[in-house]
């Protein structure tokens, strides 16, 4: 008896010193095909997909899939969710887009998908449900980097697809009309070509495989990046910004849906003498002009600064994590997808992605030298206040 109770222990321990549970719940009854719960698992560079429809866990046994009674509900634990990310998807699994109907993209939405979220590091539930009359097979219920939980909706079309919003890099406004070129990388060919909508958007079904993308417009300077599908099947969502014809140095910085409020920040030297650093809060006004454009406090972006009157002297520029400011030795900044864009002399000069797996709540990005030459710096350290952001 002494020895199976001991084994009972040994067993339920490890199942009640979880940091979060996640529980998937949705009307059967509404969704034609299989809806499946899927935990997207980015943990020592390496993205898995933990599937709830099978009792198979994580690979380093730290998500563990629990069965459930009914039919309509799936559940994980995750035992240690620091230096992970966690995007917690709900996929209409079987449903072949083309062969869908107009109403079989609706009946995700119309199942009233709800994602509960346990949160015993940070004491704290959660309940996100699908936004109703939205289209789509494919939702995000939130995400979960480093131990700290976003709550956020997002519906896409389908699996594996690739999902571009382009807005202007001083308005803020969605940027219609944008011609987008998707190139295999390895062998240079062109895949897809398409334009953005009038909401700024574009959406194109990938293989896997590793793409650099290319987008234009007429009276913008263009822009390329890139990006992966991998074999989690599961959407890859961008956000960037063109910027209008300029000569003079803008860069502009854009993320992801977490965290809520990225600032950039510049110091540097003023054409009168002297050193200013700009942020959102200290706007200073440098040769009667502000050279922060927009400051966005709702995710994404974009954030952009303008050196309208260049002076002679060290440019440095970072980004700062504000609304995680009070959160130390973290990595929230690392999975935000930021993405920063420097333009000079009529083109893109440079670009920069936050690295991933580093703490702190700054990114250090780079600097301008005398020379106007643009030098890395990728740097990750902390900061609480504003004003210490740039050492």
């Amino acid at each position: 008896m002494y020895k199976f109770v001991l084994l009972l222990l040994i067993l339920v321990i490890p199942l009640s010193a979880y940091d979060f549970k996640i529980t998937v719940k949705w009307d059967e009854m509404a969704t034609s095909g299989d809806a499946e719960a899927i935990i997207q698992y980015l943990h020592n560079g390496k993205m898995e997909a933990v599937r709830g429809n099978l009792s198979k866990g994580s690979l380093d046994n730290n998500i563990h899939v629990n069965r459930t009674l009914s039919g309509n509900s799936q559940e994980f634990i995750v035992e240690k969710a620091a230096g992970t990310l966690i995007n917690i998807w709900v996929v209409n699994s079987v449903m072949d887009e083309d062969f869908a109907s107009k109403e079989d993209y609706m009946m995700l939405s119309d199942s009233r998908a709800t994602v509960w979220v346990e949160d015993r590091l940070n004491q704290q539930t959660y309940q996100i449900q699908v936004p109703e009359h939205m289209p789509g097979l494919a939702f995000r219920g939130g995400a979960i980097a480093d131990g700290k939980f976003y709550e956020f909706t997002e519906m896409f079309r389908t699996q594996r697809l690739f999902n571009a919003t382009i807005i202007h890099a001083v308005t803020g406004n969605p940027l219609p009309d944008v011609n987008i070129t998707i190139k295999n990388r390895a062998t240079g060919e062109t895949v897809a070509m398409g334009k953005t909508d009038e909401y700024g958007e574009f959406n194109q079904k990938m293989e896997y495989g590793d793409y650099d993308v290319v987008f234009t417009k007429p009276g913008f300077l263009s822009s390329k990046h890139e990006f992966r599908m991998d074999l989690t099947e599961l959407p890859v969502c961008m956000n960037f910004a063109l910027t209008p014809k300029i000569n003079k140095f803008r860069i502009v910085l854009t993320w992801g849906a977490f965290p809520n409020d990225l600032d950039a920040h510049l110091s540097g030297p003023k054409p009168d003498g002297g050193l200013f650093h700009i942020w959102w809060r200290n706007k200073t006004m440098i040769g009667g002009k502000n050279f922060l454009d927009r400051d966005d406090q709702k995710s994404y972006g974009p954030e952009t600064i303008t050196i309208y009157k260049p002076a002679k002297g060290l440019y440095k520029y970072a980004v700062h994590n504000f609304s995680g400011r009070k959160r130390r030795n973290r990595q929230d900044l690392s999975y935000s997808n930021a993405h920063v864009d420097v333009y000079g002399n009529g083109r893109l000069q440079a670009s920069f992605d936050v690295p991933v797996g580093q703490r702190g709540n700054v990114w250090y990005v780079f600097d301008i030298d005398e020379q106007q030459n643009i030098i890395p710096k990728n740097k990750m350290y902390d900061s609480k206040k504003s004003a210490n952001v740039i050492r």
